[in-house]
């Protein structure tokens, strides 16, 4: 939060937030004390927050007593989703890809320091590592999140990274070097790869698609348990494979590359 902001900011919104992004796929149920503790807020508070978000049906109660994510929340991603057409006309290639390598496809846009799943295309003897829509991850450490910072002009690119190293110095002092070595590439040679940077034991090339008419950065990628990569697999094969299909996608008029 910027300097002078606080002030026209609702801090009450911005807890009710907080609340809900307290949960993941691994901690799908949470208590009341959980989520005080990890709030570093009174209990009386956070039961005051849940208990309304349960009205508006943002949350709900198992039988446990435990507090979980509500369905209703899938109702706010259905505007999004259907603002971005494109992602659809993008699926027969995606298929295409993950039936030839056996990965997993994704496409992403980037969202604030994170990238943002929008699409995916999974292959059922990769569980549990098979991709989800809306699942999220860094900027730095990823390939997606390599290639979608290639999308930035060089002003843009700055400040991005510059926000990045201020929110976490650590990762960004451990991940600049590999970060800016696969914008490189991107820009060069239509890709970059990670091996395990993000998720363990996961390999994963990206290619950078572009920016879409309503100015989201946008970005493909595949991956595999890195148990399934064969040696060289993904610099000379599916890498190129996925920079060939962002040229096409680009040459249907689907995205503008800077």
């Amino acid at each position: 939060m910027k300097q002078g902001e606080s002030s026209t900011l609702s801090t009450t919104l911005i807890r009710g937030l907080e609340v809900l992004q307290c949960f993941s796929d691994k901690e799908a149920a949470l208590s009341n004390a959980e989520l005080a503790r990890r709030l570093d807020m009174n209990r009386p508070a956070v039961s005051r927050l849940c208990k309304t978000l349960i009205h508006v049906g943002y949350l709900r109660r198992d039988e446990k007593g435990m507090f979980r994510l509500a369905p209703h929340l899938l109702s706010l991603t259905y505007p999004l989703l259907a603002s971005m057409p494109w992602r659809h006309e993008a699926t027969d290639m995606m298929e295409e890809v993950a039936e030839l390598t056996g990965g997993s496809m994704t496409l992403s846009i980037m969202s604030a320091d994170r990238f943002v799943q929008i699409k995916t295309i999974g292959v059922k003897d990769q569980y549990p590592h098979i991709p989800e829509i809306g699942l999220n991850g860094p900027l730095l450490r990823s390939s997606t999140g390599r290639a979608l910072l290639s999308l930035l002009e060089k002003e843009e690119l700055q400040l991005k990274l510059q926000n990045l190293e201020q929110q976490n110095p650590d990762e960004y002092s451990a991940a600049i070097g590999p970060t800016k070595e696969g914008i490189a590439r991107c820009r060069t040679e239509g890709f970059c790869v990670a091996y395990s940077e993000w998720r363990q034991n996961i390999v994963a090339a990206a290619t950078p698609l572009g920016r879409s008419e309503d100015g989201l950065l946008v970005a493909m990628a595949c991956g595999m348990p890195s148990y399934r990569v064969v040696e060289d697999k993904f610099e000379t094969s599916i890498g190129p494979r996925l920079a060939n299909v962002a040229e096409a996608l680009r040459a249907k008029g689907l995205f503008k590359k800077p």
